[in-house]
């Protein structure tokens, strides 16, 4: 976790954009994370922007995930004037990919085996779904 923090906070410092600590409105409990990142190894469809999020499990199920991501959109498309942001899980990961279809990303049907999981890992074949510019600017980019 600590090394993952220092990942994070190191891409931010460098750039001005990254993977942002995720805290619940109130209390300001820790959630997860949530943000745009450059994947440091090397994918079928390099190079890319990627969307990510990770809550912990207590915050799963509430919305949560999808409007965070909702609200890094506008960096990825406005800001950094990205034409296309990817996303991509586990194809079990049912969770996730429901957030990537809320979030108006579609499934591209380009499965790959994921180069950073080891060979026989059960969550190493992964589905690719990306949003367009075009898309998200056309008002289709989420149901939120």
């Amino acid at each position: 976790s600590d090394t993952l923090a220092d990942y994070c906070e190191s891409r931010i410092a460098e750039r001005g954009w990254g993977l942002w600590a995720l805290e619940l409105r109130g209390d300001g409990a820790f959630m997860g994370f949530v943000g745009l990142e450059v994947p440091n190894y090397e994918l079928p469809f390099s190079p890319c922007t990627e969307i990510g999020w990770r809550l912990a499990r207590p915050f799963w199920g509430s919305g949560y995930a999808t409007e965070a991501a909702a609200a890094v959109l506008p960096v990825g498309f406005g800001e950094l004037g990205l034409e296309e942001i990817v996303s991509f899980t586990a194809l079990g990961n049912l969770r996730s990919r429901a957030v990537m279809e809320r979030l108006g990303m579609r499934n591209t049907q380009r499965n790959f085996l994921h180069p950073a999981l080891a060979e026989d890992s059960p969550l190493r074949e992964h589905c690719l779904y990306v949003l367009s510019r075009e898309r998200w600017e056309a008002g289709l980019e989420t149901d939120v």
